[in-house]
This record gives C-alpha cells, structure tokens and sequence, in this order.
C-alpha cells in the first residue's frame, strides 16, 4: 500500500508542478499583456492630450488675433469719433466767434468793439490751441 501511495503522491506532486508552472506562466503572460495594454493606453493618452493642447494653443491663438483686431477697429472707430467731435467743437466755436466779431463790428464804442476784438482773438488762439492738441492726442 505504500508503493501505491509514493505513486499517487509522486503524481500529485508533478501534477501540481505543472499547475503551479502553468500559474506562472500564464500570470507573466497576463503581466505582460497588462504592461503592454498600459503602455498602449499611456501612448494614447498622451497623443489625445497633446492633440488637445495644440487644438486649445490654436483656439486661444485665434481668439487673440481676433481680439487685436476688433480692438484696433475699436480703436480706429474711438479716433475718428474724436476728430469728429473736435471737428465740431472747433466749427461751432469759430461760429460763434464770428458772430461775436460781427457784433464787435457794429458797434459805435471803439473802445468796447477793440475788448471783444481782443476777446475774441484770444478764444480763436485757445480754441487752435486747444483742437490742435486734441488731434495730435488722437493720432
């Protein structure tokens, strides 16, 4: 009965051998294929992040162009609106000078006639003063 047992036990020894080799092997191969399976993954997520960051460098890119060139406009569209209210001012006021002189004219005293005359000359060289340094301001 012994000689049978040593049998039996031999076999059951290498059938588990051959179980525990086939254990092994088959977790290296599921190591493996786990790392490679990583690998892969790691490769992919970078080539999306990258992908992903360059589509958002263009987006971004394209936004600030397109915001430099609304604000030059802007910026064109603020100057022109400021020659236009210079423009206007200097009109209006070199109306009313004029008229201020015609007045000045009529007149009989000379002596008031020559202080609007005066006043008047001095709000002329203060309003081209003045516009001039409003248009040099808007260049």
């Amino acid at each position: 009965m012994t000689a049978p047992t040593k049998t039996t036990a031999a076999k059951a020894t290498d059938a588990a051998a051959k179980a525990t080799e086939a254990a092994t092997k088959a977790a290296a191969e599921a190591t493996a294929t786990a790392q490679q399976s990583a690998e892969k993954l790691t490769s992919t997520a970078a080539a999306v992040a990258d992908k992903a960051a360059t589509e958002f460098t263009k987006t971004v890119d394209e936004a600030t162009e397109r915001f430099q060139e609304f604000n030059a406009k802007f910026v064109d569209a603020a100057k022109q609106s400021g020659n236009l209210g210079v423009d206007t001012y200097e009109k209006a006021v070199s109306s009313l000078l004029d008229l201020q002189e015609k007045v000045a004219d009529a007149t009989p005293v000379e002596w008031v006639a020559d202080l609007a005359k005066a006043q008047v000359s001095f709000a002329r060289e203060f309003t081209t003063t003045v516009t001039s340094t409003a248009r040099d301001l808007l260049k």
